[in-house]
């Protein structure tokens, strides 16, 4: 190869690589104001768009975070979410109708390890994050949504039985959807 072909090569790879670089910066949110914009620009690269406004835009730690402070902010709200699903569960399995009937209480006994697991996870994406460790985060939150989804299938493995918790559930896989997005925006 001549020098000139080979110094033609190289521009053409500095450029494409430097193209690919200037559209990792333009993937990512970028947010002006009072937060809000940036709530708005990080969660239309999400799924569940709504869940995602709604749930950020209610926490006030959100109007001055940037990226990064979103992102552990959604597993936080997560967290408290799957937290307050399992409150629900240990009231739900004290209830007399329920402990009469062991396959719905032997559900609740074991969608609460389910959700203390993924609560457990989340404690963990949240120090993960802050580290940086993002193919950690999404780990730990992938396995929470199993642990929810779980949760669900366990009723529906007998005729009959519905799950009273299949909104919280929906909710949190949500959430947790939302905090992949997030972490992968993060990555990029």
């Amino acid at each position: 190869m001549t020098p000139n072909k080979a110094y033609k090569l190289l521009g053409g790879l500095l450029l494409l690589v430097l193209s690919i670089a200037q559209l990792g910066v333009c993937a990512r949110p970028h947010g002006t104001g009072d937060g809000q914009d940036l709530i708005l620009a990080t969660c239309k690269e999400t799924l569940y768009v709504e869940v995602c406004v709604s749930s950020l835009g209610s926490d006030p730690r959100s109007r001055g975070a940037d990226l990064e402070g979103l992102g552990a902010i959604a597993l936080d709200l997560t967290m408290v979410h799957g937290s307050e699903t399992i409150s629900q569960m240990k009231r739900l399995n004290g209830q007399k109708n329920v402990t009469r009937d062991a396959y719905m209480a032997g559900c609740l006994r074991d969608c609460i390890e389910e959700y203390s697991d993924a609560v457990e996870n989340l404690r963990q994406s949240a120090d993960a994050i802050k580290e940086k460790m993002y193919d950690t985060v999404n780990d730990m939150v992938s396995g929470a949504m199993t642990d929810s989804d779980t949760c669900e299938e366990a009723f529906n493995e007998r005729p009959g039985y519905v799950s009273p918790l299949t909104e919280r559930n929906q909710y949190f896989y949500k959430l947790c959807s939302n905090a992949l997005s997030i972490t992968k925006l993060l990555a990029s």
